[in-house]
């Protein structure tokens, strides 16, 4: 083009009002125009012919109007001029980058003569002359120093007819190469996407892949209708409805997305709020989908683009509030909205001409929609991984807690402690025995102790959460812990002291968690108190094991010690192993019989009879002489030993009372007293040993009395409950050892119902000079004679003691001031032998 035409052109473009548009043709392979045509707006089938219209003023003033959506047909007029070296017409081709005009005709005119007309909109066959479907494609010849002028109408109620090119022959080949291996591409990517998703949800059903894989089905219908490569292989009337309704297709993509974003990002838990809001979104988008197969897109478009503004910040936001739940594939969801939200931003805007009509923005939402598959490809994989950590998590979570489990401990702690010593100098591991939650539960009953235990475990949770010194242990989703619960109501933390004295540092981190956490609690009608005895060990070069041993050899220690908390040292261990070789030697002596079965008299005080004996077990090891069963009991019941006893005991008063019985020597009204563990309640073998041992030796169950602890029934009441009434159903007497020193309350007395109530001998001693004792002793002497149950002092000594516990009515007494305990043998020989079953004070 020379210097002259060039500026005629651009003259031309800026005198809008003034000139026709004259585009030179030359040797160039393409020429694309995206800038304002001159437009001429009229009714659509209106008298006028196209002759008529060469006469009629075309204005650039008028392009704008004519991308707007309306149901006016917009005339565009070119003047076209050959320029080329060859004399011989050249064939040029226009190429319209809209494939979903309704209506779109080519006239080209040699001065007033038409010459070439072409109907190309999608209601007037545009494939019809092709078999391979290149777009809107009208061809014409031009020679040197030629010039036509081209009128172009173009009726639809949506977007404009750019952008349009011309090319040469070889340059639209070209392109069409281009756009076939493009679309090619773009198929491919979403087959393979679609066949992957597929599979995936053979593999793991969800509904979230359901709806996935419907949005993905119907973008790829939507892309095949706005970007005509549906010609290939969709029926041409299927392909034209689609192309006619692609409003409907957005809102019918909208409810798809909506509804993957519920399943997806499970609202229901993670976006609770959010969730209740989307079956008004689902109502609407149907709604919408509807109304667009009435109305004209021209009146459709102001109403999407408002609902496709609430739709995404609605989409948004839920992907936020579950991001921020902790739910961390929504990372991947809201890029995908993103760049989703900006694709169809910039499809809508080209749509309607506010963006420049060019290959990119017109296919801004399919490479948005492309990157969103694949981001949503991820997220859905994540989703997946996800899922297995929340698994993880509820294996390693307490229940109705904001804290770790003991499962944690053993398996997820031992993955972490590397990297824990690498960010931490001084890591130290915290045990806390947590001491307060039987009278809480004596005072409230056991229902409480869930609830309690949640809001002690919470405030020291959030205190320790606010410390530097607090390390944070992360669960298999992310989320930090900073508190693991263990057996027994103890808990565990992580601490990072600082590089002085350990025994210093230690100290103060211990006072400020013990001033933050031991205060009294109010909650509602809750008042409550938990106290903390600690053991401490630190890591060191040591592994979460020995760690975690030695931190509890420290927490026994204090708790022996009666001390607030201790430091691990060698010397507990040493202690502790001396605890463990007894244990062990426990353990012998059961399975080698050699634990011994003695009995204290009981008396009658009515008539100062024998009248039965409560049995103890008494032990004489080979080495370390006699261990008192306030020694070793404990250490059975804390090792697993304690009903292994219990059978051995039953046993060995079955085979005495059998044969007491043979030697007739055995009364009514004889019964001995056999204490039973707390941990022998909650033992499922139990009562069906104790049938099998009175069956075995052919006894009844109404000379035995069963001793339960008050405090036997805090840990699992409704089991311990359960065993008692068996074993009641048995015939068997049950007694409450030690009234008055655990955790006692009517609700309790209820629930048991007694025939028995021993008082503890811290009661009975020195009765005569505590007027304490006194007001305690006799409220419970009117406690269990109201209840019906007999009363048993236990531990008299002397003369006033006797005298005063008598006054007070009790019935039964034991203690060194008639006998202290004896072996069975001693025992039949000095009370059964003689009928009288008196006997006198030694």
């Amino acid at each position: 083009m020379g210097p002259f035409a060039r500026f005629g052109l651009i003259c031309m473009l800026f005198s809008h009002s003034l000139f026709a548009m004259q585009i030179t043709l030359d040797e160039r392979a393409e020429l694309t125009l995206n800038g304002p045509l001159p437009t001429l707006i009229s009714e659509y089938g209106d008298q006028y012919s196209p002759q008529a219209r060469l006469k009629h003023n075309f204005s650039f003033d008028a392009f704008q109007a004519s991308t707007q959506p309306n149901p006016l047909s917009s005339w565009h007029k070119i003047t076209l001029k050959g320029e080329f070296a060859s004399p011989y017409a050249q064939e040029r081709i226009i190429n319209v980058g809209t494939h979903i005009l309704r209506h779109l005709n080519f006239y080209l005119f040699d001065g007033q003569k038409l010459i070439q007309h072409k109907s190309l909109g999608l209601l007037e066959n545009p494939n019809a002359d092709d078999d391979h479907y290149t777009g809107p494609t009208f061809r014409f010849y031009i020679q040197h120093g030629q010039t036509l002028t081209l009128l172009i109408e173009k009726q639809n109620d949506g977007p404009a007819i750019l952008p349009m090119t011309i090319y040469s022959e070889d340059g639209f080949n070209q392109q069409v190469r281009f756009l076939d291996s493009f679309w090619a591409s773009v198929i491919s990517i979403l087959i393979a996407m679609a066949i992957y998703n597929v599979m995936v949800y053979a593999m793991h059903p969800s509904s979230a892949y359901l709806w996935y894989l419907g949005f993905h089905s119907v973008a790829f219908c939507y892309f095949s209708a706005l970007n005509g490569f549906g010609f290939l292989f969709w029926p041409e009337e299927l392909q034209i409805w689609l192309a006619q309704n692609i409003m409907f297709l957005n809102f019918v993509l909208i409810f798809l997305v909506i509804n993957f974003a519920n399943a997806f990002l499970q609202t229901k838990e993670n976006a609770p709020w959010f969730h209740r809001l989307i079956p008004a979104f689902r109502i609407i988008s149907l709604l919408g989908a509807s109304v667009s197969l009435l109305l004209p897109e021209y009146q459709m478009i102001p109403i999407f683009g408002i609902y496709q503004f609430l739709a995404s910040s609605f989409g948004i936001a839920m992907g936020f509030v579950a991001l921020k739940k902790g739910f961390s594939p929504a990372k991947y969801f809201l890029l995908s909205w993103i760049f989703t939200l900006t694709g169809g931003a910039v499809g809508i805007m080209t749509f309607v001409n506010l963006l420049p009509v060019t290959f990119v923005t017109l296919h801004g939402f399919l490479f948005g929609t492309l990157l969103e598959l694949f981001l949503l490809s991820i997220a859905l994989a994540s989703r997946m991984k996800h899922a297995e950590n929340s698994l993880l998590n509820q294996l390693y979570h307490y229940p109705d807690t904001n804290i770790a489990n003991f499962s944690y401990i053993k398996n997820k702690l031992p993955e972490l402690i590397a990297g824990i010593k690498r960010e931490y100098s001084n890591p130290v591991m915290i045990i806390a025995d947590m001491q307060g939650f039987r009278e809480v539960v004596s005072l409230y009953g056991p229902k409480i102790l869930s609830k309690l235990y949640r809001i002690h475990t919470d405030r020291i949770t959030d205190f320790l959460s606010q410390q530097s010194w607090s390390i944070p242990l992360p669960m298999p989703t992310g989320k930090p812990v900073y508190v693991v619960a263990l057996p027994a109501e103890q808990i565990l933390c992580i601490v990072n002291l600082p590089q002085q004295p350990l025994q210093i540092g230690l100290a103060d981190v211990i006072d400020n968690l013990i001033l933050e956490t031991e205060g009294v609690l109010n909650s509602k009608q809750l008042t409550s108190r938990i106290q903390f005895t600690l053991g401490c060990a630190s890591f060191k070069d040591q592994d979460v094991e020995t760690t975690f041993r030695q931190a509890q050899i420290a927490l026994l220690s204090s708790i022996k010690q009666k001390s607030k908390w201790l430091m691990y040292t060698d010397e507990q261990n040493e202690t502790i192993s001396q605890r463990i070789s007894l244990a062990h030697d426990l353990q012998l002596a059961i399975n080698q019989n050699d634990l011994s079965v003695y009995i204290q008299p009981q008396v009658n005080l009515e008539d100062e009879q024998v009248c039965g004996g409560e049995i103890l077990l008494r032990w004489n090891h080979p080495k370390r002489g006699s261990i008192s069963p306030a020694r070793f009991i404990p250490l059975a019941e804390q090792s697993g030993l304690v009903y292994q006893i219990t059978q051995l005991v039953f046993i060995k008063c079955c085979r005495w009372l059998q044969q007491l019985k043979n030697k007739n020597l055995l009364k009514s009204n004889f019964t001995i007293s056999i204490n039973l563990s707390a941990l022998d309640m909650t033992e499922p073998k139990l009562v069906p040993f104790i049938e099998a041992g009175l069956r075995q030796f052919n006894l009844e169950s109404k000379w035995f009395v069963l001793e339960v602890t008050e405090s036997a029934a805090m840990d699992n009441l409704e089991g311990f409950l359960n065993t008692l009434e068996k074993l009641r159903a048995m015939g068997f007497k049950i007694s409450i050892d030690d009234f008055g020193t655990g955790y006692s309350s009517m609700l309790y007395l209820q629930n048991i119902k007694p025939d028995e109530i021993k008082i503890d001998m811290a009661f009975v001693r020195n009765i005569h000079l505590n007027r304490g004792k006194q007001h305690i002793v006799k409220a419970i002497v009117e406690l269990g004679h109201a209840s019906h149950a007999s009363i048993v002092a236990e531990g008299v000594e002397n003369d006033a003691e006797l005298s005063f516990i008598s006054g007070l009515r009790c019935d039964y007494a034991q203690g060194y001031y008639w006998c202290p305990a004896i072996p069975l043998s001693e025992f039949e020989e000095q009370y059964l032998i003689d009928v009288s079953f008196i006997k006198t004070k030694p």
